[in-house]
């Protein structure tokens, strides 16, 4: 089954990544080994998740991940899950416009942030400041116009 097996390779690259990252913050890998666990809890099933930590491209450690993973996917809500986290692995980074993070400015004049015209495509971000402190002695306009 190809989501099987797109799964087992998604949880077995998750920790590899996860070993990558040296504690960097990583949305995507942080929410999907913490998915991981929470579908793998029990003894042998958590086995099986510290065999995949230790020694993630062994051969006989993807193989014992595949027979889990394959029973799993008879539980809808797991198969529903999975299959969302898989679509969700192909994207290859956020789409994103007019997305201010972690700036400070203060300026004297006005702040727009955003298009002038509409834009026929779909962003999974935009128009966004997080982490921002933006002070403007005129008008702040925040969204397209």
């Amino acid at each position: 089954m190809e989501l099987v097996s797109l799964g087992v390779g998604l949880i077995v690259n998750t920790f590899l990544k996860n070993k990558e990252v040296h504690g960097a913050i990583n949305d995507f890998v942080t929410e999907s080994v913490g998915w991981v666990r929470d579908w793998f809890k029990g003894d042998e099933k958590e086995e099986l998740i510290k065999k995949v930590e230790k020694n993630p491209k062994s051969t006989a450690v993807k193989a014992e991940l595949n027979t889990a993973v394959t029973q799993m996917v008879k539980n809808p809500k797991f198969k529903s899950q999975l299959e969302k986290w898989v679509g969700e692995s192909k994207k290859p980074f956020p789409s994103m416009k007019n997305v201010v993070d972690n700036l400070e400015l203060e300026t004297e004049g006005a702040v727009n942030i955003g298009d002038k015209g509409k834009d026929e495509i779909p962003y999974d971000k935009k128009n966004v400041i997080t982490n921002s402190k933006i002070k403007a002695g005129g008008d702040f306009n925040l969204g397209d116009m």
